[in-house]
């Protein structure tokens, strides 16, 4: 009879190679349907990836975890916080596209690199503290770090790998993690309507639709025509696209419906004599691909620049709104008209993007003396008192007035220039 409560180690082999660089192998017993034990090997890596067997062991410690999931952890004193990371990847690893990119870069640019060697009560708070003390970069990113260090803290102790009580993370300090580098920026109504001026179809559609709704620009790219109920004036908010990946919203509160003006029903129409018709229905599609517009590169060749010509051009002194003088035609529309000087003197106008008129929504609704509540509907920001949502999936007087005063700011001053 096999002894199942035995401990696993398992080999690391050096397998010789005629070419190419010479290769680690690890061999291990599996357990069959019948209780017996069948040899398994398994490649590791090349000696090009792997200097040494130590290194080649190590990259094999998640499946180590694996193999001996049934057996009695107190060999597991050993077990690194790389193995924890491997095993996190494999299996724990959120489903949404944008967040799983995000722990992966954590994980492999900076988790990984400082702590795979270190066993788990290795890791000490205030080492870490210190580490992300040091790190250039914006307090809020180091919060993520650290959450995804918690959560692989967490997942070790369901593994039954890490026996404290208290996860080391939880007393790890992030100073001004709430707090942003710079305050965002704002626009004023003029300010907005330059911009827009600057703009050609699509993307003047777009930024209409981001500034009269405060959606994020990946649900903005992510709009079907389907989701728009025109006769109740109302639209779904239910799915977002990051680097062409279509995905869930952010969080659960992000799927809402939100209030259509009349104004922004027109807009909307009007737009979608000129859309390109694809077979999903997607409200902004490339003519070229049928598929949503890369709203990064819109942002980096259309939004930036026109946010720059809100100041006046040190070089021609083009004014407010106006694109620069050039010597010389610009070549099918591949650079647009605007001297480097100008987007040096832009100031807090330098790095306008599509979060911006998110910012700038939310400014606007404080204007209108809209109640903080109402405000957090409209954002579909996550509410900490869940019980106040109390009207379903009606659309409350309250919400819809509230954004009815913001889309007036936004269309009125275009009605009246028409």
């Amino acid at each position: 009879m096999i002894d199942r409560t035995r401990y696993q180690f398992g080999s690391v082999t050096l397998k010789k190679r005629a070419k190419g660089a010479d290769v680690w192998e690890f061999r291990y017993y599996e357990t069959q349907a019948d209780n017996t034990r069948k040899r398994k090997a398994t490649f590791v890596g090349t000696t090009n990836q792997y200097k040494n067997k130590s290194d080649a062991r190590v990259a094999v410690e998640a499946l180590l975890l694996k193999l001996n999931e049934e057996k009695p952890q107190h060999h597991l004193g050993a077990v690194t916080f790389g193995a924890i990371c491997d095993r996190y990847i494999e299996e724990e690893l959120p489903e949404r596209y944008s967040t799983r990119k995000s722990y992966l870069s954590n994980i492999k640019l900076h988790i990984r690199p400082r702590w795979e060697r270190y066993l788990l009560h290795q890791i000490r708070p205030m080492v870490v503290e210190g580490w992300l003390k040091k790190m250039e970069m914006a307090p809020k990113s180091k919060a993520h770090i650290r959450s995804v260090m918690h959560l692989m803290f967490e997942c070790a102790a369901r593994w039954e790998l890490f026996n404290d009580r208290r996860n080391p993370m939880q007393i790890v300090r992030v100073k001004d993690s709430s707090k942003r580098r710079q305050r965002p920026t704002v626009l004023t109504v003029n300010e907005y309507e330059a911009i827009l001026g600057l703009l050609k179809e699509p993307y003047r559609t777009m930024v209409i639709v981001a500034q009269c709704l405060g959606l994020r620009v990946s649900e903005i790219a992510a709009l079907q025509w389907e989701d728009f109920d025109f006769e109740r004036q109302q639209l779904l908010v239910q799915r977002s696209i990051v680097n062409g990946q279509v995905d869930d919203v952010k969080t659960e509160y992000s799927r809402d419906h939100v209030p259509l003006h009349e104004a922004l029903v027109e807009v909307l129409l009007e737009w979608s004599k000129e859309a390109t018709p694809t077979e999903e229905g997607w409200v902004f599609a490339s003519p070229l691909t049928n598929k949503p517009y890369q709203t990064t590169e819109v942002q980096k060749r259309h939004l930036r620049p026109a946010g720059w010509c809100l100041v006046e051009c040190p070089r021609c002194g083009a004014g407010s709104g106006v694109w620069c003088q050039q010597d010389r035609p610009t070549p099918n529309g591949a650079r647009l008209p605007i001297h480097e000087e100008r987007r040096v003197a832009a100031g807090k106008f330098s790095s306008i993007g599509w979060h911006t008129f998110r910012h700038t929504y939310r400014s606007w609704l404080d204007e209108t003396g809209a109640p903080m509540k109402v405000q957090q509907e409209l954002m579909r920001h996550a509410s900490i008192q869940t019980t106040m949502n109390v009207y379903g999936q009606a659309m409350t007087s309250s919400k819809r007035e509230a954004n009815s005063k913001v889309v007036e700011m936004v269309l009125k001053p275009m009605k009246a220039s028409a």
